[in-house]
């Protein structure tokens, strides 16, 4: 089926509404000038608030759709689950023709994973740094924290075979529906760029390099409820070892599939660092200073769990 064809039979569906309230007799009785007027009038404003419903039923359409988008990425390709999914790399093979299924890598998420201490921030030991999970963020420049534009490009290639059936059969056009879609992406990656990088320590992410927000209200937005709501859900995904709580921007599938983890569960087992109490939730720029402050010192006393550096959990890093 074509967009053009599911997008008429999505306006059905959705509702551009019958006009004619009269009978045959009552309308052939009205004079014809003021029959026809009514009859325009009526149906325009049927059809506006038929198109209106069809854009405001969009907003939590596409925020499903971006979650369960963002879900199926984080958990199968960046934490690898794909190579532990017998029937994903069944239909893989099924659907390429391919005799073995690809072995996915993460992209450097499980490194960045391994990297991470529990308070958010990430760490500058020798002996991590000399490690080859440390080596494969070298070339990061924000050692896997943020969405570049070939990062956001991908997302949207990847959204296209979800959201095009959806949206068409919402009664959207092709080209309204490609807005939407690269609209949904575009915030994803502004929210995304204004919570996850300066939350792990790194420097926010200008705009010539990723989507993002001016920096001043990136700051209002991290004091808001919704902000905090993401930033203790991410903190739980990384102390539970990125086995619970995907969603980073857009939660709600972690609700569906029954991988959601509370803040009072994950923060009883969270092993936080001696910096933790008195950390800035997000002090962009955090890394590099504490670089240089190892280089100057031989220790940074804030990446300290129980007296000690914390050492490299295989786990994290062998998928």
């Amino acid at each position: 089926m074509s967009f053009t064809a599911a997008s008429a039979m999505g306006k059905a569906l959705v509702g551009v509404p019958v006009t004619q309230t009269k009978s045959f007799r009552q309308m052939r009785a009205a004079p014809a000038g003021r029959r026809s007027s009514k009859v325009v009038a009526m149906a325009g404003a049927e059809t506006a608030v038929a198109v209106a419903t069809r854009w405001a039923l969009a907003v939590p359409t596409m925020y499903a759709v971006v979650s369960f988008n963002e879900y199926v990425t984080h958990r199968w390709f960046q934490h690898a689950e794909f190579n532990k999914t017998d029937w994903m790399k069944a239909l893989w093979c099924k659907v390429t023709g391919a005799e073995v299924a690809p072995k996915c890598d993460g992209g450097g998420h499980i490194e960045h994973h391994a990297e991470t201490l529990d308070d958010m921030s990430l760490k500058t030991d020798p002996k991590w740094l000399k490690s080859e999970p440390a080596k494969m963020l070298e070339n990061s420049k924000y050692r896997g924290t943020a969405f570049e534009y070939d990062i956001t490009g991908l997302m949207v290639l990847q959204m296209l075979p979800t959201s095009i059936p959806i949206l068409a059969l919402m009664g959207f056009s092709a080209p309204s529906g490609m807005a939407i879609i690269l609209g949904a992406v575009a915030i994803h990656a502004a929210v995304w760029n204004s919570l996850h990088p300066a939350m792990h320590g790194m420097e926010d992410i200008p705009l010539n390099e990723g989507l993002n927000v001016p920096l001043p209200l990136a700051k209002m937005l991290r004091k808001t409820g919704y902000y905090n709501w993401l930033y203790k859900n991410h903190t739980g995904h990384h102390v539970m070892s990125g086995r619970m709580n995907y969603n980073v921007c857009c939660p709600g599938m972690d609700h569906i599939l029954g991988t959601y983890c509370p803040e009072e569960e994950w923060y009883a087992k969270a092993r936080m660092p001696a910096g933790a109490e008195t950390r800035d939730p997000y002090p962009a720029g955090e890394y590099n200073r504490r670089l240089q402050e190892r280089a100057e010192k031989g220790t940074v006393a804030a990446e300290l769990v129980d007296g000690v550096e914390l050492e490299l959990e295989p786990e994290l890093v062998s998928a």
